[in-house]
């Protein structure tokens, strides 16, 4: 009966620790993704796929590959991002961004004369006034990015 208690219980936290590890949680740190996210809020990873456009991403800077930032993907392989008069273009297409209109005027042609490669993304900050992103580190790769974030997760 101990027996099975004990295996039982190790069971139980290999479990956990696996479920832990694989979808780890992290604290917010500073003001770049206000305000979906605040300073010391616990967000976690919900999955590890390739990213889809408007994704919460933990990630590695291109820049300082020891620390770790959340960002917003916003560019896909492939495409081109541009942001003129508060709106965002995808190859010259609008789409709708619910922070569009904190952005600045980018013009992708100061980054590169072709497309996002294979493998890479465009990410922003929410608060796009204060956000170190891709307009200032440049794209991040695949590799650099750790898992996509559970958006809401307040209380959880």
């Amino acid at each position: 009966m101990a027996g099975a208690f004990v295996f039982c219980y190790l069971i139980f936290l290999s479990a956990f620790r696996a479920y832990y590890w694989l979808y780890p949680q992290y604290f917010v740190s500073g003001e770049s993704m206000n305000p979906t996210f605040w300073e010391q809020e616990v967000v976690q990873v919900r999955a590890h796929h390739k990213p889809e456009r408007f994704d919460v991403v933990v990630m590695h800077p291109p820049d300082a590959p020891t620390e770790l930032y959340l960002k917003r993907v916003i560019g896909l392989p492939g495409e081109r991002i541009d942001y003129q008069d508060g709106e965002l273009l995808v190859n010259h297409e609008i789409i709708a961004d619910m922070f569009a209109y904190r952005t600045e005027d980018f013009n992708w042609n100061g980054v590169s004369s072709g497309t996002i490669p294979k493998g890479y993304y465009f990410v922003l900050g929410d608060n796009r006034a204060i956000s170190k992103d891709s307009r200032i580190f440049g794209l991040v790769s695949e590799k650099q990015i750790l898992g996509i974030v559970q958006e809401g997760n307040k209380g959880k």
